[in-house]
């Protein structure tokens, strides 16, 4: 009888713990079919299955303690996925170009253990950096990795080629608390952990500092980031700005129009670059129509040569289903100026000549 009420206790114990916790499985598989093509003297072509065209294909478990008091602690563990082919997206282990594990599965987007609380949020681990979200908030598209996406974070020095441009490894992050007066923010620090050997350079290689800071109300949402990381080769430093509007019902026929634009600033060692875009998102029929434009122009690779700089236009619609499923369409056109050939989906343009491309999938989040 003391066993039985000992095992009743126990077990009466490990359900008060399950009731105070909870644990999400969620995911996203986005997969398209793209048609893309260069101009000019040896330029190519090419259709396609690609994935995450709309929105990232992903897989993810996270969960949430109650500690009481306001308190709680948390975990967010998300993978990377490449849906037209069942492949991992690799993570970097040091922010670094030998960081790179590729092959094997980890949680490349996200892994995470946090504490929160009425304070804020202290997080560890490999998460976004506080510029990212900018790039990805303002844009229409996102950061997809389909043809309409953000032309400043996939040409852009301090983009998706950047290994600190989307997220850092062994960072620690503070992130403000919720409801103060529509103010939102975040610091981030992240180390390279590189040994420390006198005389020798690239002991601070991969080591990270960033913040940003926005303010929201009503339909109105601005941000500010800023952030450098550091490399014996040449620190890259990028800043950017981020702003938008959301019309409300009050002007029925432009109700739920959200105008976004965002300013955008790199510099990697020497070279600077410099770039904008404007767009919006607008609700129109059974989904969301989608539109922007950008110009980013860098300093060249030799001195004495002129700017790089190239102009995207992206129009887009995506077909809402259901709540989790919906369909969507896009064309991109990349304008480049002489000596420059920012192509789309990989494939080759001649310098000084256009890019152009379709794209149609399916999104279905879990």
């Amino acid at each position: 009888m003391k066993k039985s009420l000992l095992a009743l206790g126990a077990l009466a114990a490990a359900h008060g713990a399950f009731a105070q916790s909870s644990v999400t499985v969620f995911g996203v598989l986005d997969t398209s079919i793209v048609y893309t093509e260069g101009s000019g003297p040896n330029a190519g072509s090419r259709t396609q299955m690609s994935s995450s065209g709309n929105s990232f294909s992903r897989l993810g478990f996270r969960g949430t303690e109650d500690l009481g008091g306001g308190y709680g602690a948390g975990f967010w563990l998300e993978a990377g996925l490449q849906s037209d082919s069942g492949g991992i997206i690799p993570t970097n282990v040091n922010n670094q170009i030998n960081g790179v594990q590729a092959g094997s599965f980890g949680f490349s987007r996200r892994a995470t253990v946090s504490l929160f609380g009425p304070f804020g949020e202290v997080r560890l681990g490999r998460d976004y950096t506080p510029t990212f979200w900018n790039t990805a908030l303002f844009d229409p598209f996102g950061t997809g990795g389909g043809i309409g996406a953000n032309h400043l974070y996939f040409v852009g020095q301090g983009g998706l080629g950047a290994y600190v441009g989307t997220r850092a490894s062994n960072s620690v992050g503070y992130f403000l608390p919720q409801n103060i007066g529509g103010f939102y923010g975040q610091v981030m620090a992240a180390s390279g952990e590189n040994v420390d050997v006198d005389g020798q350079p690239g002991a601070h290689d991969g080591d990270y500092l960033g913040g940003r800071l926005g303010w929201r109300s009503g339909g109105f949402d601005i941000a500010g980031a800023t952030g450098r990381a550091q490399y014996a080769s040449g620190d890259l430093t990028l800043s950017n700005v981020g702003v938008a509007y959301t019309f409300g019902p009050s002007i029925q026929a432009i109700s739920g129009l959200k105008l976004m634009a965002e300013y955008h600033q790199d510099k990697l060692g020497e070279r600077e670059g410099k770039g904008g875009l404007v767009g919006f998102k607008w609700p129109m029929g059974p989904g969301v129509l989608k539109a922007s434009y950008a110009h980013y122009e860098r300093d060249p690779q030799v001195a004495g040569q002129s700017d790089l700089a190239s102009d995207k236009m992206a129009l887009g619609y995506e077909y809402l289903l259901s709540k989790r499923t919906s369909l969507y369409a896009t064309v991109a056109r990349i304008h480049n100026d002489d000596g420059t050939a920012d192509s789309l989906g990989g494939v080759p343009t001649t310098p000084g000549r256009p890019a152009t491309g379709t794209e149609f999938g399916i999104t279905h989040t879990f």
